[in-house]
């Protein structure tokens, strides 16, 4: 027998989405400046919500927790990209220098570092590879879920669990590498 409580939570969660999705997901663009981001932020609220349906009929305003919710994590987001940013801009500026220099780290991207890169790339378990290949391919998360047919937080998931086993695999010289190549 279905609990009436689970038909009503999922009336409750498909109605707040249908009402208040694309009206969110403006408000997140705002903020962010990126489509895709303010979209995943969105259903990670509603994902959120979706998982506790109890603590959602119990709010006294709804209005308010999902626009604090989508206001704090794009915000958040905004964070993190400026500190992913500024160590990206750090690590490029490095390189020049060490280029400039002339010194051994100037050998940062010889062909042997590439050759590394993609043996430990060919290691990683098939489903992790294919996302990231195609992420240093600049391919969004939307783009590669569609081409794999699996969903964007699949990507994501899939992407970090393959950057965190190359990092381990490679060090952090050429893990350097493949920052830089993400971000070209």
């Amino acid at each position: 027998m279905v609990n009436d409580n689970t038909d009503n939570d999922a009336a409750l969660v498909t109605r707040l989405y249908d009402e208040y999705y694309k009206v969110l997901v403006g408000y997140s663009l705002q903020i962010t400046e990126s489509r895709e981001e303010s979209e995943d932020i969105v259903q990670s609220v509603f994902g959120k919500i979706w998982e506790q349906p109890l603590a959602v009929r119990e709010m006294t305003s709804l209005k308010a927790y999902l626009y604090n919710s989508v206001r704090n994590k794009s915000i958040n987001s905004l964070r993190r990209r400026k500190v992913e940013s500024a160590y990206i801009q750090y690590v490029v500026d490095r390189y020049q220098e060490c280029k400039a220099v002339g010194n051994e780290d100037g050998a940062f991207f010889s062909e042997e570092v590439y050759k590394e890169l993609y043996r430990k790339i060919d290691q990683l378990p098939y489903r992790q590879r294919q996302v990231f290949l195609l992420c240093m391919e600049g391919k969004s998360y939307k783009e590669i879920g569609e081409a794999l047919q699996i969903s964007r937080e699949t990507v994501k998931v899939q992407k970090r669990k393959a950057i965190v086993k190359l990092k381990e695999a490679l060090g952090d010289k050429s893990f350097i590498l493949i920052l830089l190549l993400l971000q070209s």
